[in-house]
């Protein structure tokens, strides 16, 4: 495992907070989360929030990074810490797909604590010199694919299916890595790649000679967003505002989905969950301005009605800030359900599962859709 202990990035001190701001907050002396390595926007995010939990509550932030999925999830899965401030790879390993359709792995029982819902935005870039003007225009061209990264992938043939295209309908041109993907914009090996807006490599394709440009995904076009989500359901429409060659004035209609996501397993303790969540809530002016994107923690922003279900303690304060309504108990109703639905398909899978690792994959797949399609459950990854 790719990972090693930080410094911690809170020290426990006497708690500074307000009679109000502590009110009905308690919180342990120590929090421990594993997160995206040192250098990432996660890891900055870890240390503004830290900072805030140690001026106002007395509380230590000590994270965990971790250079990939596997690596920040693994600690959350065996007890070295009790939250992860992951990506959607936290997603996929409650679904039990990609990465976690392995034996050591299989569905997990992720919660959501809090989630990060930013400016930034997530689409097709393409080369301003390309002709290309919309999705459908791909059709035929040479389009980016991060074939080592089935994130990445998944997000592109999404993206696809918004203009009801496959990857047999493009020039797919394989790069090993997300970045490396962009790059080949640069170097004119491919028109498009899937991308968020605010990756570092997008800037240099902007002042390069072929120029940048976003392709739209409007939610008004509710059958191109039904093809989109039934590939990638996590995605919800997005007015972006941040990125290069995207001007704040005059946002583009794209995607987002929130990233980084705070989550915990559902076993966690549901008053300590409430209480981080409230504390990120009322210290929110503390941090917000510490690191670029912490102010998409906002209570305000989190999407209430996802794929991923929340933990009790975080329901508890939507509801007491009269967030929770009958139609958000009702999508974590089905979310709950369609975790038992995984886990009891896990459990009569793993004994008699073959044991190659690509036949234990694609068998577990197999009775995984049969669950799910038997449950009255969307399939999404076959």
């Amino acid at each position: 495992m790719n990972f090693r202990w930080t410094s911690v990035v809170a020290a426990g001190c006497l708690a500074m907070a307000s009679p109000v701001g502590a009110q009905n907050i308690e919180l342990p002396d120590i929090i421990t989360w594993s997160a995206y390595d040192t250098g990432s926007a996660g890891h900055a995010h870890s240390i503004a929030i830290g900072n805030m939990m140690r001026n106002r509550f007395g509380t230590t932030i000590r994270v965990l990074p971790g250079r990939n999925d596997v690596s920040r999830m693994t600690p959350l899965k065996n007890g070295t810490v009790d939250y992860c401030l992951c990506g959607i790879a936290s997603y996929f390993a409650a679904e039990g797909v990609f990465l976690f359709a392995a034996p050591e792995w299989g569905p997990q029982p992720i919660r959501a604590v809090i989630q990060a819902v930013g400016d930034y935005g997530l689409g097709v870039v393409v080369a301003a010199d390309a002709g290309i003007e919309t999705i459908a225009d791909l059709e035929g061209k040479r389009v980016g694919r991060a074939t080592s990264s089935p994130a990445i992938d998944v997000n592109m043939e999404g993206l696809l299916a918004f203009a009801d295209l496959t990857w047999d309908d493009v020039e797919a041109v394989e790069f090993s890595g997300y970045v490396n993907s962009l790059k080949g914009i640069l170097e004119d090996r491919v028109d498009a790649a899937f991308a968020l807006t605010t990756t570092t490599v997008n800037y240099q394709i902007e002042s390069s000679p072929r120029g940048i440009k976003w392709l739209e995904t409007p939610a008004e076009d509710t059958e191109a967003w039904a093809r989109y989500t039934k590939i990638t359901p996590y995605v919800t429409p997005h007015m972006v505002s941040v990125g290069p060659g995207i001007d704040p004035k005059a946002p583009l209609p794209m995607a987002q989905y929130p990233y980084p996501i705070l989550v915990t397993e559902a076993d966690q303790d549901a008053t300590e969950v409430r209480n981080i969540v409230a504390a990120l809530d009322v210290g929110f002016d503390e941090f917000k301005d510490a690191a670029p994107g912490a102010n998409a923690y906002a209570i305000d922003r989190q999407i209430l009605s996802w794929v991923m279900p929340w933990s009790d303690g975080s329901v508890a304060y939507f509801k007491e800030k009269g967030m929770w309504t009958p139609e958000h108990q009702e999508n974590q109703d089905k979310l709950l359900e369609r975790q038992r639905v995984l886990s009891e398909a896990w459990s009569g899978f793993v004994e008699g599962a073959p044991e190659g690792e690509e036949e234990f994959a694609a068998a577990w797949m197999k009775a995984r859709a049969q669950a799910l399609e038997a449950a009255g459950q969307e399939v999404y990854f076959r």
